[in-house]
């Protein structure tokens, strides 16, 4: 099988409708809303948990709550979207984390820890629905949108990551007392999010006219692009996370150097997906994906360098490196099934996906203190290099095929 052959649609696709743009419209407000909440713990979460815990072994526990509880919940909520449809399961989700996001601030203002993680599990919960919106949005549209829609999702989650930064600023120079007002003010914006998906109209009848048929050649990559997914994840997790707690517990940086180079790393995980519909137009998805991984290697070495620069330039590349390759995943995983199937689909996928990631994040904190910084990049090296391995394989029988009106795999 070629890996660059372009599957033409059997059929034209019918125009995109009203209610469609309207959806697009909703599910890109929501993907800013609700990125903010899960980034805002994700930045807070290490730094809060030493402030609570007063120990390092137990600083990534909230993070690693909040990635796993996305993981356990990507099944269920791929299995209550196919009962229930896609707009009641976002209103209750949203919800959900306007409440848990509530209950967080209240357990910061009583310095409890494990109220502060069951919080922040449901938050989690919430992320594996937002992870459904990169799905939703292409729900009922053209094959040749694809690339277009998920740059726009992925720019909204560069919005996102703002009130993040903003709540993980207020931790340098000031006590805890503010953060109960920060996460109380993400509490209401799930709430705009929950009325904004109001407007949300299911779309179940437009895929089934516009994807009869999943394209057969996405359909056979559908179990390595999720390995493939998983492990941008899961490599991308074990570094990012234990970032933090390197610069300011070990380096004696400050936490506003390490807040700079994590909102970096995160513009430069969301940024890049600009490029993607251009770069699409001169290489096939498994180039592509092959320049991500390069900028994943590349990444990793550069941050063996000592100090701020090593930090910011390596998670800097980390982040294109995992833009290029979850993407390029992500597109075939979309296109490798259709019906009622996709649903299946896309949870084991999300949820191999949060299992990698929840597993890095849950184990980098001991990494750290059991291997160093510089064990801990190493090992990353050889995570990437067996990535590398598995696309070279997949990949290796790819022939380039002229383009017919559809993206090449």
């Amino acid at each position: 099988m070629s890996c660059q052959a372009v599957v033409a649609s059997p059929s034209p696709s019918p125009s995109p409708a009203p209610a469609t743009s309207v959806n697009t419209l909703v599910l890109l407000l929501c993907q800013v809303l609700g990125i903010a909440s899960v980034v805002s713990v994700q930045f807070a979460g290490s730094v809060v948990g030493e402030r609570l815990a007063r120990d390092m072994r137990l600083a990534t526990l909230p993070v690693a709550v909040l990635v796993l509880s996305s993981a356990l919940g990507t099944w269920p909520a791929s299995q209550l979207m196919r009962r229930f449809g896609r707009r009641p399961c976002f209103i209750a989700a949203a919800l959900l984390s306007a409440g848990c996001l509530a209950l967080a601030a209240r357990a910061v203002d009583r310095s409890d820890l494990p109220l502060f993680c069951a919080a922040v599990s449901g938050v989690g919960l919430h992320g594996a629905f937002v992870q459904q919106y990169r799905f939703a949005i292409l729900e009922g549209q053209e094959s040749h949108r694809a690339p277009r829609l998920l740059t726009m999702i992925q720019l909204a989650s560069a919005l996102g990551i703002v009130p993040g930064i903003s709540l993980f600023g207020l931790l340098e120079g000031r006590t805890s007392s503010e953060l109960p007002s920060a996460l109380l003010v993400l509490s209401a914006l799930q709430v705009v999010a929950a009325l904004a998906f109001v407007s949300y109209r299911p779309q179940e009848a437009r895929v089934a006219e516009a994807s009869a048929a999943p394209e057969a050649g996405a359909r056979a990559l559908y179990w390595p692009m999720v390995a493939m997914g998983a492990g941008a994840f899961l490599v991308m997790s074990l570094i990012m996370v234990p970032t933090p707690l390197q610069m300011c517990g070990v380096e004696q940086s400050s936490i506003r150097q390490a807040g700079w180079v994590i909102e970096v790393h995160l513009l430069s995980m969301y940024l890049p997906s600009l490029s993607v519909g251009a770069l699409l137009k001169r290489m096939s998805i498994a180039a592509l994906q092959g320049l991500g991984l390069l900028f994943l290697l590349a990444g990793f070495v550069i941050s063996l360098a000592p100090g701020l620069e090593g930090h910011l330039v390596g998670l800097s590349l980390v982040g294109v490196g995992w833009c290029y390759v979850f993407l390029t995943a992500t597109t075939l995983v979309a296109r490798s099934r259709s019906g009622p199937e996709r649903f299946r689909a896309q949870g084991v996928n999300d949820l191999c996906v949060f299992a990698a990631s929840g597993a890095a994040s849950l184990s980098s904190g001991a990494l750290l203190a059991a291997l160093g910084w510089s064990g801990l990049v190493h090992l990353g090296v050889a995570l990437v290099l067996g990535l590398m391995a598995l696309a070279l394989r997949v990949h290796r029988a790819s022939r380039p095929a002229p383009a017919q009106g559809g993206v090449r795999l």
